[in-house]
Order: C-alpha cells, then structure tokens, then sequence
C-alpha cells in the first residue's frame, strides 16, 4: 500500500478526506498488532505487520514486544535490510493538547509518515515520533528519542536524540 501522504496534516483530515477506514478495519489493525508483537517466527511476526498495512522490504527483522502505529500502520514504510530491535516504538499521529491553555477544537492531532530507509538499525528500546525519517545506514541507539530526521550513515543517540557520529567523518 503506498503512502498517502508526504508531510504532517491534520489528523482529523487524513481520517475524513484522505485515508477513511471502517471501525472493522481499525479493529482488524490492533488484533493483528497484538498478535505481531508476541509472535515469535520472524516471519510471521512480518507478515502480520504486512497484513496491517506496514509497508515492508525484503531482508528486514522486527523484534519481539515492538509497537508499530496500529491507527495508521499505512504510513509505516520499512525498507529492504532494516533492523528493527525489540521494544521500539514507532509513532505515526499525535493528539497532543496545548499545554498553555484550553482551547476548542486545539487538541485534533496530526499525522505524519515514518520512513526507515534501506540497511538502518534502531536499537532496543527507542522511540520515533512521526515525521521521522531514518536514512540509509543510519543507527539509532537504544532507548534514543528520535524527533528530527537521521541522515544517512549517522549515529544518534539520547533523549532527544543528537548525532553521536556524524557520516561524513
């Protein structure tokens, strides 16, 4: 299933106008998801995420107990040879509220497309939130938050995550 989207819109838009879904499909979606994240063969642990909608290459391992958005898996994309370490999370919306002040109709959400790029590597325990891209070759260490794109060949690390190693040296 290709991506619907490119960059961040409206969480309320994506769900009437661009990619409307059934509640039978969302329902679908996070029974597959529970199933994937305890199911040991690798490869039925893939097809599982694939059946949800996640776009996934050849070559790619996801670990046990990893949480991959399961209101928008469609725009998940993992390419050929990505390890994916158990217990990470990838984060595709957000329904963040102002934190200043109440205000109507400011809660509504965003949605954004996560793209692991060919051959990167996220260690254990790390979090992507949406709009991230992780480029080809990169790491993201363990227990890292990722809020800004990786670049190819980077290594990044920490809360939020900075680059360790920077590809061009």
């Amino acid at each position: 299933m290709a991506q619907p989207i490119t960059q961040r819109v409206a969480r309320r838009d994506y769900e009437t106008r661009i990619a409307p879904r059934s509640l039978m499909r969302v329902f679908w979606q996070k029974q597959l998801h529970m199933l994937a994240r305890a199911t040991i063969p690798p490869e039925l642990r893939l097809t599982l995420y694939r059946w949800m909608g996640i776009a996934i290459g050849k070559h790619v391992f996801i670990g046990l107990d990893t949480w991959l958005d399961d209101q928008f898996p469609e725009l998940i994309v993992v390419e050929d040879d990505v390890t994916v370490s158990f217990r990470v999370t990838i984060i595709v919306h957000d329904d963040a509220k102002r934190m200043d002040r109440t205000q109507a109709g400011a809660g509504d959400g965003t949605v954004a497309p996560v793209t692991l790029k060919r051959g990167c590597y996220l260690g254990a325990g790390c979090l992507l939130l949406p709009g991230v891209t992780v480029g080809e070759g990169a790491v993201v260490a363990a227990g890292a938050v990722v809020t800004r794109d990786v670049l190819a060949g980077t290594v990044v690390g920490g809360v939020p995550a900075r680059v360790i190693k920077d590809a061009a040296r």
